[in-house]
């Protein structure tokens, strides 16, 4: 007997930058409850990966902000499951930060000061956020593609990041 895949999973995370310093929140659950991360989470149905980031981004911290470009992809893979992590550079349109405090009890900005002095961050994210702050990064803008004519309606979003 086969065992059947897990659907694959999409998530987003959300690198939101102010006065040189990079917004984190500590998770309260899962495997790395008690470390900070960046804000995100799964993308919901109907939803395109810059529309969840920006959305998790708001529910996590209470932070607006819009995305600037695409970061970074991590792919994963554990056996059958697979699963997909899209990294997003924001730029800070209002609000400060605080936790939700449901899925994390903390939300704030690390310099890199902060970043040093803080072992409780996942290496995944001190890494993007220690090139981030060093500018070391290439951002793929958003691109509006055309859509193909004569091909009846087309989708609701349909934009590329190159």
């Amino acid at each position: 007997m086969s065992q059947e895949a897990p659907p694959p999973v999409v998530s987003v995370g959300g690198v939101v930058v102010r006065d040189g310093r990079v917004l984190l929140v500590r998770l309260t659950y899962g495997g790395q409850a008690g470390r900070y991360i960046f804000p995100g989470g799964r993308v919901d149905p109907g939803e395109t990966l810059d529309e969840a980031v920006v959305r998790e981004v708001r529910e996590e911290t209470g932070v607006e902000a819009s995305v600037e470009g695409l970061i970074g992809v991590r792919t994963r893979r554990d056996g059958l499951r697979n699963d997909t992590y899209a990294l997003f550079l924001l730029r800070w349109r209002a609000g400060e930060p605080a936790p939700d405090g449901r899925e994390c009890d903390d939300a704030r900005l690390f310099g890199p000061a902060e970043l040093a002095a803080t072992a409780a961050v996942t290496p995944l994210t001190r890494l993007v956020t220690e090139r981030v702050l060093r500018g070391a990064y290439h951002l793929l803008p958003r691109v509006e593609v055309p859509q193909p004519a004569g091909r009846g309606p087309g989708p609701d979003a349909y934009y590329l990041f190159m």
